[in-house]
């Protein structure tokens, strides 16, 4: 019954980014038109990240009502609980409206962060104070002001550069369902009591139908919609396996170090570069790598070796030497730098001759 589950999400996925990238050209709705700093040449259908959110809350909906049928290994579990996908819906909710309203006219900056700080506040609450992670009357402690701060400072990086690192064909969806189904099947492995490693498998199916319609040359974009709220969910789900000690959050940085690593030193490089870090721009690594090519589908079969020859085989030692977690997570991204140093990631071309 579990792979009939799995199979719905991916084909309500594909269905639902058809429907909605033939709508929108028939009604010249969300169109995003090209510009210089854009890596297409065509208006493009965009918002299509809305396929993906329907069919991955779904998922969970038919997962939480039906879990009896679906995993019946998980019928009576004192551990099953719904508060975390509640919580997830009226977080993410804000960022889901201004996204929309983003991909249809630019939203203000100021906007955007403070929905953003609003979303990541309410899920660190959630998981770190109303769980006793971290006692509320200690809350003044300087300690634990830190941990919070850190929390949605990271939660609030994460909806960003997964917006920053939307930018050719295929290629963020590719990545999410890799950190999805690597997450998933590392989750389930320490903890198969618990749901969560079933609600981070869901986020993978839901973009595999998107990735369809995706995949170079795309047909639909899925816009801020999409990216921001890709972001948000992995960072919940980020502090969701970690109050469940189903998946460390070292783990985790290392299944996502291909992006965190080329958008935080991009965005570096620009702030030392005295660079406008608002304005859009095509100096990642993988604009260099795709531009050098020139394909996008070079940069995504790139993408998937690393991840699988890389990446991959240091989140399972991390997962199973804990003790050696801090290590592995500085030797993962040192090795990330080198390259980025190399390719001369974030500078603009008068700066990389």
């Amino acid at each position: 019954m579990l792979l009939t589950l799995l199979f719905i999400t991916i084909i309500v996925s594909y269905i639902g980014t058809y429907s909605i990238e033939k709508f929108f050209l028939k009604y010249s709705l969300f169109i995003d038109m090209p510009s210089d700093r854009s890596s297409h040449k065509n208006p493009m259908p965009t918002a299509g990240g809305i396929s993906i959110l329907i069919s991955y809350f779904l998922y969970i909906y038919i997962l939480l009502v039906f879990h009896e049928s679906f995993i019946p290994w998980h019928d009576g579990n004192p551990e099953f609980n719904e508060n975390p996908f509640f919580i997830l819906m009226a977080s993410l909710s804000p960022l889901i409206i201004v996204g929309l309203i983003d991909d249809f006219k630019e939203v203000n900056i100021g906007i955007r962060i403070f929905t953003q700080f609003f979303s990541a506040t309410l899920i660190i609450y959630f998981f770190q104070v109303s769980n006793n992670i971290l006692d509320i009357t200690e809350l003044t402690n300087q300690a634990s002001l830190l941990i919070i701060a850190a929390s949605i400072f990271m939660t609030i990086w994460l909806i960003n550069l997964y917006n920053f690192m939307d930018g050719i064909d295929g290629y963020a969806s590719l990545e999410c369902i890799f950190v999805s189904f690597s997450a998933a099947f590392l989750a389930y492995m320490n903890k198969p009591e618990s749901l969560v490693s079933f609600y981070i498998l869901g986020l993978g199916l839901a973009n595999i139908g998107f990735l369809i319609r995706n995949w170079s040359p795309a047909k639909i974009f899925m816009g801020d919609t999409g990216s921001i709220s890709l972001g948000f969910i992995l960072a919940f789900l980020i502090f969701y396996s970690a109050s469940e000690s189903a998946l460390s959050i070292y783990t985790w940085l290392i299944l996502l170090s291909v992006f965190i690593a080329d958008a935080s030193y991009t965005l570096v490089v620009r702030i030392v570069t005295k660079k406008n870090i608002f304005q859009a721009h095509l100096n990642h690594a993988f604009h260099i790598v795709t531009k050098n090519n020139n394909s996008h589908t070079h940069t995504n079969k790139v993408l998937i070796a690393i991840n699988i020859i890389w990446v991959l085989p240091f989140a399972i030692i991390s997962n199973i030497y804990k003790e050696y977690n801090v290590l592995l997570t500085i030797f993962v991204y040192l090795s990330f730098i080198f390259y980025l140093i190399n390719i001369g990631a974030g500078l603009e071309k008068s700066e990389n001759l």
